[in-house]
């Protein structure tokens, strides 16, 4: 399945099973406004999909990390975030 673009990006990852899709972005930490940027993004690939629920997985490559997963809302939306 080809992603559509969103002002000219594409998705990262969207995984079609059992009739649902899961739009996944991948983002390599650089601070927390990208991150907040990336989230945005997700929302609009969200909205554009017309999806209620999207993935965030971020990857972090400094020596004092902080791993996590939760859920957070965002606009009415609900993002899956990993940060590892």
């Amino acid at each position: 399945m080809q992603a559509e673009p969103s002002a000219g990006k594409r998705m990262d990852v969207v995984i079609v099973y059992g009739g649902k899709e899961f739009i996944i972005e991948l983002k390599i930490w650089k601070g927390q406004k990208r991150h907040f940027d990336g989230q945005k993004q997700l929302l609009g690939y969200m909205e554009k999909r017309g999806a209620e629920k999207g993935y965030l997985l971020t990857f972090d490559f400094r020596q004092k990390k902080e791993q996590r997963m939760e859920w957070i809302g965002l606009e009415g939306k609900m993002i899956f975030e990993v940060q590892v």
